[in-house]
């Protein structure tokens, strides 16, 4: 048996309990992704916005390398070379072209540093790892459902005012967006197409 099946065989014997855990604690840390809430971490050191969404995203930053150099057998599979990773082209393009039609009230390259560490957070923690762990345990369809349903309870448990079953055509689409993404991830294995898109859409739409 090689190693590299070996470490397969090993990933796939690990208890359900280490998946339950690990969807626990996706909780925890999506509580933690900047800007999400406007009572958010930041918030306990600041009343000033833009104070507030620099710390969180310092916050953010820091945990997401403690993740990285945590998961390397993980990230062999999502940050994989591969045709993708030319698409990174596409936000570096409009992120050039952003402070042309920046209209928020943010300072546009603080606002530009919020988005690329928000989205990397978001995408590696949900499609990355918690799918990731999710794949240890469960068939292919099971980990698309399962991932999608918990990326929807992130946002309906936080954000209820914009995203629970109340607000039902927003409610849907953060859902079928949880399908989508998650169908990417098992589709292409890496991240570079989900991360690319998800970053350029909030380069578009500032």
């Amino acid at each position: 048996m090689t190693q590299a099946r070996a470490s397969v065989v090993r990933a796939r014997s690990r208890p359900w309990w280490v998946v339950i855990v690990a969807v626990v604690v996706w909780f925890g840390l999506w509580y933690l992704t900047p800007g999400l809430l406007s009572n958010g971490v930041g918030r306990l050191f600041t009343d000033d916005l833009a104070t507030s969404v620099l710390i969180e995203t310092v916050l953010a930053a820091v945990l997401a390398v403690v993740l990285v150099l945590t998961h390397r057998r993980y990230n062999r599979v999502l940050f994989a070379r591969s045709w993708s990773i030319w698409l990174y082209i596409l936000p570096v393009a409009l992120a050039i072209a952003l402070p042309f039609h920046y209209e928020l009230i943010l300072p546009v390259f603080l606002y530009m540093a919020w988005m690329t560490v928000s989205v990397f957070w978001q995408d590696y923690l949900t499609f990355g790892l918690l799918q990731s762990y999710l794949g240890e345990r469960l068939p292919v369809l099971g980990v698309i459902v399962a991932s999608a349903v918990i990326f929807w309870l992130g946002h309906a448990l936080f954000i209820p005012d914009r995203f629970a079953p109340t607000n039902w055509l927003p409610s849907l689409a953060i859902l079928a967006l949880g399908f989508a993404l998650a169908s990417l991830r098992v589709w292409l294995k890496s991240l570079h197409l989900i991360l690319a898109l998800h970053l350029s859409f909030y380069f578009v739409f500032a």
